[in-house]
């Protein structure tokens, strides 16, 4: 197999839509640490921009494979990968269609909860208010958040009839969720299997405002297993099973656990979330990388053994009773 140049996928500031650039400068960090990490593991590779010339791009920069470094809103729709499955060019992650529904929240809970997987009772907030029945149902406050979004931009409490009254009359879509307290936890995935969690202390008066991580959170050994058992279910319900992927999970001391998104394209700069998990389990960023490619391309420099993940995860956690 001779060598192969990797296109790094990354969103232009303009985007696929006009709420593409608030991931922006995540999407350029990440294609930035990708390029140099493949250039270390002996990958050409080069930043391309997701943009409406992307394929007057690929015709003039042609490459053997792609890893998307397209956050949010411009790989969540599985737009790119549609392209890229019809130009034939081989990529890392999820496919259209799996990338569309996760990032989907609310196409995503009904899979979820077909599956018997739990989610937060939800509604889909349209044109016109739901139901004072429906509303008691979720009960104050209730949690608004974009259908599809990323990064907490865009969530916020509700505390009565009269806040849902003014957010139905906002443009774009949107869901209203129970609120449910407790610890949000961050479980990673490569390729289909539990790599490691990260706890994350969002303010809660700005949600997309991360206060603290801590990796592996506090937890016992057996709840930090359930819970990446639950992670590697939702993500097998809805097809994620190639690159890396984060299931965001929800626990609360005397209940069970809530899923409350799966994110197929969750962010690979060195100092997100996925870079930290990995590291914690003892895979170092280079190696993360190589294992993402490692399906696409021959890695001249460094072989990475394959992963023992439940390992891997067991021994990362905290030996809590």
């Amino acid at each position: 197999m001779r060598g192969h140049n990797v296109g790094v996928l990354v969103a232009a500031s303009r985007g696929l839509s006009p709420t593409a650039g608030n991931d922006s400068q995540i999407d350029r960090q990440s294609g930035s640490d990708l390029v140099e990490a493949l250039g270390r593991l002996g990958v050409p590779a080069v930043a391309l921009a997701v943009d409406e010339s992307l394929d007057l791009t690929l015709r003039r920069t042609p490459v053997d494979a792609c890893l998307l470094a397209a956050h949010g809103e411009a790989g969540g729709r599985g737009q790119i990968q549609a392209f890229l499955e019809l130009r034939g060019i081989p990529f890392s992650g999820p496919s259209a269609q799996a990338a569309s529904l996760a990032y989907d929240k609310l196409r995503a809970r009904q899979i979820l909860a077909y599956h018997s997987l739990p989610v937060p009772p939800t509604l889909s907030l349209g044109a016109e208010p739901p139901s004072q029945a429906a509303l008691g149902l979720l009960g104050w406050p209730c949690v608004l958040k974009p259908r599809r979004g990323s990064h907490g931009q865009g969530v916020r409490l509700l505390a009565d009839a009269a806040a849902v009254q003014e957010a139905a009359a906002s443009p774009g879509d949107f869901l209203l969720e129970r609120a449910i307290l407790g610890r949000e936890i961050q479980v990673v995935l490569l390729h289909g299997r539990a790599l490691g969690a990260m706890e994350v202390d969002r303010d809660p008066a700005t949600p997309a405002q991360i206060r603290a991580m801590t990796c592996p959170p506090a937890l016992s050994r057996s709840q930090l297993r359930g819970i990446s058992n639950l992670a590697e279910h939702a993500a097998r319900a809805l097809g994620l099973d190639r690159g890396a992927a984060r299931v965001d999970v929800l626990v609360h001391p005397r209940h069970n656990e809530v899923i409350l998104e799966v994110e197929p394209l969750p962010a690979l700069h060195r100092d997100g979330v996925v870079a930290k998990v990995a590291r914690a389990a003892g895979l170092r960023y280079d190696a993360l990388v190589a294992d993402l490619v490692r399906d696409l391309v021959e890695l001249p420099r460094l072989e990475v053994p394959a992963l023992q993940v439940a390992a891997t995860v067991e021994a990362a956690a905290p030996l809590l009773q």
